[in-house]
């Protein structure tokens, strides 16, 4: 009888550690899928801009899964979807070439600026 009841405690115990396991994991899936519900809020919001892209096969294949699952109603919403996904994911990408770009502009400017005082 004593074995019977210190089966039970070891049971109890792998149940009781087990458990937070599922909350934190729950936890970040709802997360994630709110992540992922705003992302494609954000790909779907003011669409009145049209881009022609092609695309390989694998590609292809991802926009139609996401159209599949009802996710997306159609490729074109999987790609906004995917697009929206990629550039919130390279902010500092984004930023540096903001950077880079504006510094530029600036010495065009000031390329510029120079050839014409030498027309005076």
């Amino acid at each position: 009888m004593t074995a019977k009841k210190a089966k039970e405690e070891v049971e109890v115990e792998v149940t009781v550690v087990e458990e937070p396991k599922k909350k934190a994991s729950a936890e970040g899936m709802g997360k994630a899928l709110g992540s992922f519900v705003g992302s494609l809020e954000a790909a779907l919001s003011g669409r009145g801009n049209s881009v022609m892209v092609r695309v390989n096969d694998g590609a292809l294949a991802k926009l139609d899964m996401l159209v599949a699952a009802g996710i997306c109603k159609s490729r074109s919403e999987s790609a906004a979807f995917l697009l929206q996904r990629g550039i919130e994911n390279s902010g500092t990408l984004f930023d540096r070439i903001e950077s880079v770009t504006s510094k530029i502009t600036q010495l065009r400017q000031e390329l510029l600026e120079s050839v014409q005082d030498l027309d005076k």
